[in-house]
């Protein structure tokens, strides 16, 4: 696996928490009386772990760690009071994460860890210092050890959903090919004179491939979920525009059908990740598509600003239909949960996926004859600004 190391984030992270120069001078005059502390937590991290790691992986995990665990966090937190807080800092840290979870360690026991050596230190703060000087160095130690946890926990995460990301993969590529095998042979024995031998045969190749439009759709849905968005502004109709191209020579597309399109002129572009509004669009309207009689076929496209999210853009698609009276609409969101004999049940899960992916949300409702697909998307860059770090010790 290549290495992946969000810097970035992490460096904002530490900047959002205010862990600059002024809270390390907090720290540094007590670093010794620290220090002195760090064999204790070194030795609860060493024990904890040792108890919860597969009894395997020790051998690996000694090697990696350069000797006993214990030894590893003592001079882990021997360093830590005097260190600058850099893109180094943060890389260790985040391989720190990585590591556990390669080596087995659950995420609970990486959290458990973290808490158990917050106390150790606090504790040492509150029996060492007096009592006037304390504050500060309090309030920096728990800034420091936050950014610690979640710095390793992003990164025992990120490395746990590569691994299912590999496995779901996998899975997709080792079933595509004896799929197209079964697939094919469904489709020989299909020109068959018998018509018992060719409704078998249609049978078989029906549900080989809905079982290979289903293994491509969840592969699809793990890697939006593992993906980072590079948002950027998009032309909406554009964007659109492509979306229907690409579905009218398909085979779902109703024979007559002219889309009736009304884009906001005020509000021409958005803000999202391409590929993934790419997505969004192309489940949609195959949802639409897909629900629409074919006697009566239509398909209204509209964009607009809605008085209750100015903020953002709504793409609203809407075509006849009706939508489930057995079951909560938000149950069509859920994977697997499909009203079509060969759907998948993922085409709006991967929608409402990849639009929360780019601060976005769908939604679906039934108006009268016709079902109202709304996606909203932000129309300006979404940044979030706290102002300064709150300093409690200020």
């Amino acid at each position: 696996m290549d290495e992946y190391l969000p810097l970035s984030q992490l460096s904002y992270f530490r900047n959002e928490i205010g862990l600059d120069e002024s809270r390390l001078a907090a720290i540094r005059p007590y670093a010794a009386m620290l220090t002195a502390h760090s064999e204790a937590a070194g030795s609860y991290l060493g024990e904890l772990y040792r108890m919860v790691i597969p009894k395997p992986q020790m051998e690996i995990i000694a090697e990696y760690f350069g000797g006993t665990l214990q030894d590893f966090w003592f001079r882990w937190y021997s360093r830590l009071w005097d260190r600058p807080w850099d893109e180094d800092f943060l890389a260790e840290l985040w391989r720190q994460g990585v590591t556990s979870a390669r080596m087995g360690i659950d995420l609970q026991y990486v959290m458990l860890g973290e808490v158990k050596s917050r106390q150790i230190f606090l504790r040492a703060i509150r029996d060492e210092i007096a009592m006037e000087m304390r504050a500060p160095v309090v309030l920096a130690v728990n800034d420091l050890l936050d950014l610690c946890l979640i710095v390793r926990s992003k990164g025992h995460v990120y490395h746990r959903s590569h691994v299912d990301q590999s496995l779901m993969q996998g899975i997709f590529h080792q079933t595509r090919n004896p799929l197209t095998v079964i697939g094919g042979m469904a489709t020989r024995l299909a020109r068959n004179a018998d018509p018992a031998v060719r409704e078998s045969a249609h049978a078989i190749l029906d549900e080989a491939l809905r079982l290979e439009r289903m293994t491509r759709d969840i592969s699809t849905l793990n890697s939006i979920g593992l993906s980072e968005p590079s948002i950027a502004t998009l032309d909406a109709s554009a964007m659109i525009g492509e979306a229907l191209e690409g579905l009218r020579s398909g085979p779902l597309w109703p024979q007559g059908l002219t889309p009736e399109n009304s884009l906001d002129p005020a509000h021409p572009t958005l803000q999202a990740d391409a590929s993934l509004l790419r997505e969004i669009l192309k489940q949609v309207l195959v949802n639409a598509l897909e629900a629409m009689p074919p006697e009566a076929p239509a398909l209204r496209v509209a964009t607009r600003v809605d008085a209750a999210t100015p903020s953002h853009l709504s793409i609203v698609v809407s075509g006849p239909g009706a939508l489930p009276q057995d079951q909560d609409v938000d149950a069509l969101f859920l994977p697997f949960n499909s009203t079509k004999p060969q759907g998948t049940g993922f085409g709006l899960p991967i929608a409402l996926l990849a639009a929360r992916k780019c601060r976005g949300q769908v939604n679906l409702a039934q108006a009268g004859a016709e079902v109202v697909c709304t996606v909203k998307l932000p129309l300006e860059p979404q940044t979030f600004d706290a102002g300064d770090p709150i300093r409690l010790d200020a």
